[in-house]
């Protein structure tokens, strides 16, 4: 049987094995307990099995005594944007996000409209075990509430460091991949008040993804195709629950996810100074952004909540992880697929640029990413920091070290049971060479 992952960035595992509707109804519960009193906004993306799964987390919720609010398959930033608007006392996205489609998850999100923080989870936790003798006095209710994509749509084109008319003046050509997700729903829409050209592709809102639906560069092949052949001066693939956005330039090639948060903060630093944060694994490029700005980085933990509270800390203006998550928190403090969209055709408009002579303004480096299975096997960490000893060694997730022109990280997945090693350089050997030495340390 495989393990249910639970984390920052919530309860994860197999539907069937690990996940099963009796699990789901318990931390369900457990959230409800969590919550104490008020209603939760839940939502799901469209896996197959998440109706199922949603049906259970509802339930347990309601055992409880909260109130629940559906507002059906929507994106995962628009229930944390719900949450907030609405001053619920929580809210569920039934969502694995990137996994594979045999997997599904809780992604739990507190009052403030944030995912819950390691003190918030460790209390949660707590609760997931307790006997099911805290009968409330009443039991919850449920309603559907129907237009919360709309209205988040809505808000992000009110964004203040906007202006929508610049973008409408340019009349960009788009393609957007949806991978069979929440975009499906909202891209038409979203795209057409921009005043682009559209043209959709993976955009059947079924649960079966058409490709791997992490939007890395190897998994973009028919988005790259379908922009050359529309000719199309941008295209924007989506993960499932659409709070990652990875790009490709007008010529077809895969930008990388790492310039969606480098070229995203570039252009708010511009219209707001302030500080930024962004995790440990994310580029070097960030680093260079900030420089140029005036203002100081921060890096935290992967998982959003992790920056999220360090934006909330400093007073930041803006922030993200590398994998494609911009977070700017005007409307939530959250990654969010189309406000990063907005961002980026904001910035090409007001530039007069193309996408491609925009990251050709920042440096290059290369990344090389690999995973090892873990299921079952440990990794010596302690082999890895005497090998490196001598460098600067920074664990606050994993071990990350230091170079002068560069870094290696190695990690365990908050979402997926394995490690993810990371090696970032100037120079592609060498980046390729120290993911390498790792590899065979391990």
């Amino acid at each position: 049987m495989s393990k249910l992952l639970v984390s920052v960035s919530g309860i994860r595992g197999i539907v069937g094995d690990s996940l099963t509707p009796e699990i789901a109804l318990q931390y369900g519960r457990a959230f409800g307990y969590f919550a104490k009193k008020g209603k939760i906004i839940v939502g799901r993306d469209t896996r197959h099995h998440g109706p199922m799964i949603l049906s259970a987390t509802i339930a347990g919720i309601l055992e409880s005594g909260c109130d629940v609010v559906d507002i059906g398959v929507v994106t995962t930033p628009t229930v944390e944007y719900a949450v907030r608007q609405t001053a619920a006392a929580g809210g569920v996205v039934v969502t694995a996000s990137h996994n594979p489609i045999e997997y599904n998850a809780l992604k739990l999100i507190g009052s403030r409209g944030i995912f819950l923080t390691e003190a918030e989870g460790n209390k949660f936790l707590k609760l997931v075990s307790l006997k099911n003798d805290r009968r409330p006095k009443k039991y919850g209710t449920c309603i559907s509430e129907d237009g919360w994509d709309g209205r988040h749509i809505h808000a992000v084109l009110g964004l203040d460091i906007l202006n929508i008319n610049r973008i409408r003046k340019r009349k960009f050509r788009v393609v957007a991949d949806c991978v069979n997700g929440t975009a499906s729903y909202v891209s038409a829409e979203f795209f057409n008040s921009l005043g682009c050209s559209l043209r959709l592709i993976n955009a059947v809102p079924d649960g079966k993804f058409p490709r791997p639906p992490e939007p890395e560069p190897e998994n973009l092949k028919a988005l790259c195709r379908a922009v050359k052949v529309f000719k199309a001066d941008i295209g924007f693939a989506f993960d499932p629950d659409s709070d990652r956005l990875a790009m490709v330039d007008e010529m077809g090639k895969p930008v990388g996810e790492e310039f969606t948060l480098a070229l995203g903060m570039r252009y708010i630093l511009a219209k707001k100074k302030g500080p930024v944060a962004v995790n440990l694994s994310s580029s070097m490029i960030n680093d260079y952004v900030a420089r140029e700005a005036g203002v100081k980085i921060y890096r935290t933990k992967v998982g959003e909540v992790n920056i999220t509270e360090k934006l909330l800390n400093v007073g930041g203006v803006a922030g993200g992880e590398g994998n494609g998550g911009l977070i700017y928190p005007y409307l939530h403090y959250g990654r969010d697929a189309f406000q990063a969209a907005a961002v980026i055709l904001c910035y090409m408009a007001t530039s007069k640029k193309s996408i491609s002579s925009l990251a050709g303004e920042l440096p290059r480096t290369f990344m090389e990413k690999r995973k090892i299975d873990v299921s079952n096997k440990n990794i010596n960490f302690d082999k890895i920091r005497k090998v490196f000893s001598q460098e600067k060694i920074d664990d606050r997730d994993g071990l990350k070290i230091i170079f002068a022109d560069g870094w290696l990280q190695i990690r365990l997945s908050n979402t997926e049971p394995i490690a993810r090693i990371m090696a970032e350089a100037y120079d592609r050997e060498k980046a390729v060479r120290l993911a390498e030495t790792i590899m065979s340390i391990i």
